[in-house]
């Protein structure tokens, strides 16, 4: 993820009812988390697993993307029957104001002429808008098939667009939709580096480029709950893989096609959220869904394997709270540092250290405690939700 943390959101809420949930999806994000706590937790991020500096994908530019595409699948799933408007006024309310706050936090800037506007948590209201107004249009798996293959052939045409005006049509941090569009939105002062890194990764482009992601992802929920309707989850394999099949084919025709006609390279880059990054991570993104899914939602599962994969799923009900609370405390933590430059983050890793392993260490600990925190409120079916 480009940038911190979302949302842990302000109103706890219980069930109204009871309903019945695919396992699979919160339990495939549950190890989406404990992949993203342990990033999280780390002392020093290695430069080749950090975020790449420009074109190209590292390790850590995986992450969020593919909670945005499971987050496409859940939204998929919630509102497969109704979209509630005025619910999702509300949410997207909470959502800005809590990135403008948690900006506020992380920059330790409070100052109204340089306060980030755009963000993480932006974004993802961004994306919460887009595809709950989706379902407005369409509750099927093949239409929010077609509406991916339109944000994607979008997203692609504005990149190669504007990098016919660039130099060699290559799209570079000088000479990008992204420095224009979001700088111009607004204003230098208010985006990310304030206009200095010549692009946003969090801007209007890159919410584009993320609601690619969160379209396919609804397209696989939906395609999961149609299996689901027909008879159980041997139903979902067919329909799943040629999806993910076809999400690769368009992520390369992405890739391919603007070089043909206006010789602009559009390559997979989470720096822009490109179409052919956003569609092969959702592919392989529903790969994994589709695994858990066989796994998970049978009648035949196992009573072991469900009681093993219960802390998963405890993680998976609360991702909102996980995912951007522990960016939250890490950089609390981080920016907390004694007069010789040591962090909170490092005594406490010190402090916990078995075997001299302070990052291994420090990990288990965050791992474990985030865990236990969403172990407690599942058991109470308390969610925090947008």
């Amino acid at each position: 993820m480009s940038g911190p943390a979302q949302q842990s959101a302000p109103t706890a809420q219980r069930p109204a009812g009871p309903q019945r949930r695919v396992t699979s999806l919160d339990v495939v994000r549950g190890l989406m988390l404990v992949v993203s706590v342990s990033v999280n937790s780390l002392l020093l991020t290695p430069a080749w697993f950090d975020h790449a500096e420009w074109a190209g994908v590292n390790g850590l530019d995986l992450v969020f993307p593919v909670f945005v595409a499971l987050t496409g699948c859940g939204l998929g799933f919630a509102m497969h029957r109704r979209t509630d408007v005025r619910g999702l006024a509300r949410r997207v309310l909470v959502l800005v104001a809590v990135g403008l706050l948690y900006n506020a936090i992380v920059l330790a800037s409070w100052e109204p002429a340089t306060w980030r506007y755009t963000g993480v948590l932006q974004l993802y209201a961004g994306v919460v808008v887009v595809i709950a107004l989706g379902h407005l249009v369409t509750r099927t798996a093949r239409g929010w098939f077609v509406a991916t293959v339109v944000l994607a052939a979008a997203h692609t045409a504005v990149l190669a667009a504007y990098g016919t005006t660039c130099p060699g049509g290559e799209l570079t941090r000088e000479c990008n939709p992204s420095g224009a569009a979001d700088v111009a939105a607004f204003g230098a002062a208010h985006v990310y580096w304030q206009g200095a890194a010549g692009h946003d990764p969090e801007g209007l482009v890159a919410t584009l480029g993320a609601c690619v992601s969160a379209a396919a992802g609804a397209t696989v929920g939906h395609l999961l709950l149609a299996a689901r309707a027909r008879g159980g989850p041997r139903h979902a394999t067919g329909p799943v893989l040629a999806a993910c099949a076809a999400f690769a084919a368009l992520a390369w025709l992405a890739a391919t096609v603007p070089g043909l006609i206006a010789g602009v390279d559009v390559p997979a880059m989470k720096r822009l959220w490109t179409a052919p990054f956003a569609l092969t991570v959702t592919a392989g993104t529903g790969a994994a869904l589709l695994a858990g899914h066989l796994l998970l939602d049978s009648t035949r599962t196992p009573t072991a394997l469900r009681r093993a994969a219960w802390p998963l799923e405890a993680l998976g009900r609360n991702s909102l709270l996980v995912y951007f609370g522990s960016h939250v405390v890490m950089s609390l933590l981080v920016q907390h540092a004694d007069a010789d430059g040591t962090t909170l983050a490092q005594r406490i890793a010190g402090a916990v250290a078995v075997g001299g392993h302070e990052q291994v260490s420090f990990t288990v600990l965050a791992v474990l405690a985030w865990t236990a925190l969403a172990a407690v409120l599942h058991h109470r079916r308390i969610y925090l939700r947008p």
